[in-house]
């Protein structure tokens, strides 16, 4: 059922809509709403593969192409379509689409604005530049959310009112757990040994998720021999300089880079941990669905990743530190015992605290309470 002409209407402001952790959230609010409230995209970027998709079903998506530098033009722009779909509600995800969002307030002043912020692009401390910008842009919306606690501590430090952030935790759509076959099917299709102790991680290639730590993790042992076989899943501008790395590195066949994989949920089955390294994260939807596939998690101790992963379902090291990660991966990789009680823990705690239904309903009713 499609929302009706006197639904409230919202307009979700995204950089692209290229497939990524919040790009996968903002499809899932379109999609799950839809049926209620009347829901358009605008990229600051390009309209991404999943825009075109969301376009495929009449939703309406419309890519402004910035270029480089400041456009102050494109507030203009936001306002000018925000008015073409009759829109009340803008929901900004991310930094750029909300300083644009809120210049658009200057054409359409009855804008109310909702900023989302999910993650931080490194583990700088706080700017200076944004403490200061964000004195007057702090006044434009009406709700700031965060993904984390610990990414609503960094907004305040960066010059929000405490008092007008809040957290609403990230969600999935949990999911059976994995089919008893399905670790036989997955080792098959990617010609692994039923033996092989298989780490995965499911990743955009990018500086951020610091994936040549896990890869020098991955250092030989005594024997020669590397500890494991880690999949890669995801794609990015830092795939050539990882698997130079990986050959650098002397793990190139025990490393397998696989791309951007519309199935990398379903390739969770063939593991028998999931790591994130991480030097920065809000909310890992990936960690998530590890989770939910029964998987113990080992995780850097950053951003929000200690809200959901702790002693009783995986295991936290500190970031840059590959021989914290490559030890912590070893020892649970030689405890099966342990792998499975951590990832029992792990499923029960995404069932119980990160579905995707409970994201979904706390942003609806966010979106009524900005615009009564």
């Amino acid at each position: 059922m499609k929302s009706s002409a006197n639904s409230l209407r919202v307009l979700q402001v995204v950089l692209s809509l290229h497939p990524g952790g919040t790009e996968r959230l903002v499809v899932e609010l379109v999609k799950r709403l839809r049926p209620e409230l009347s829901m358009a995209v605008c990229c600051l970027d390009e309209e991404g593969l999943w825009g075109e998709g969301l376009r495929r079903e009449d939703i309406d998506v419309t890519a402004l192409r910035r270029r480089e530098g400041f456009r102050p033009q494109l507030g203009r722009a936001i306002a000018s379509f925000a008015r073409r779909h009759g829109t009340r509600v803008v929901h900004c995800h991310h930094y750029s689409p909300f300083v644009y969002a809120s210049l658009a307030r200057l054409w359409s002043p009855d804008l109310r604005i909702i900023f989302t912020e999910h993650g931080r692009l490194s583990d700088a401390p706080p700017s200076t530049k944004r403490r200061a910008a964000n004195r007057v842009l702090s006044r434009a919306p009406r709700e700031v959310v965060t993904v984390s606690s610990e990414l609503k501590q960094h907004l305040v430090a960066e010059g929000f009112p405490t008092d007008k952030v809040n957290v609403i935790y990230n969600g999935i759509d949990v999911g059976p757990l994995p089919a008893p076959d399905a670790r036989a099917r997955v080792r098959r299709a990617l010609d692994l040994a039923d033996d092989a102790l298989v780490i995965g991680t499911v990743a955009r290639l990018d500086p951020v998720k610091d994936l040549g730590t896990l890869i020098d993790a991955m250092a030989p042992k005594e024997d020669g021999r590397p500890p494991a076989t880690l999949l890669v899943v995801g794609d990015g501008a830092e795939r050539a300089a990882l698997e130079t790395r990986a050959r650098e590195a002397g793990v190139a066949g025990h490393v397998m880079f696989l791309g951007h994989r519309e199935d990398a949920r379903d390739l969770l089955a063939g593991c028998d941990i999931y790591a994130n390294s991480s030097i920065s994260e809000g909310i890992s939807l990936t960690v998530l669905e590890a989770m939910a596939a029964g998987l113990p998690v080992v995780a850097t101790a950053v951003g929000g990743t200690p809200e959901i992963v702790d002693a009783t379902c995986g295991r936290l090291v500190p970031s840059r530190d590959p021989a914290a990660l490559r030890a912590t991966l070893a020892a649970l990789g030689a405890d099966p015992a342990l792998r499975q009680t951590l990832g029992r823990e792990a499923r029960s705690r995404v069932e119980t605290r990160f579905t995707l239904d409970r994201m979904v309903r706390e942003y609806r009713d966010a979106y009524y309470a900005v615009a009564a």
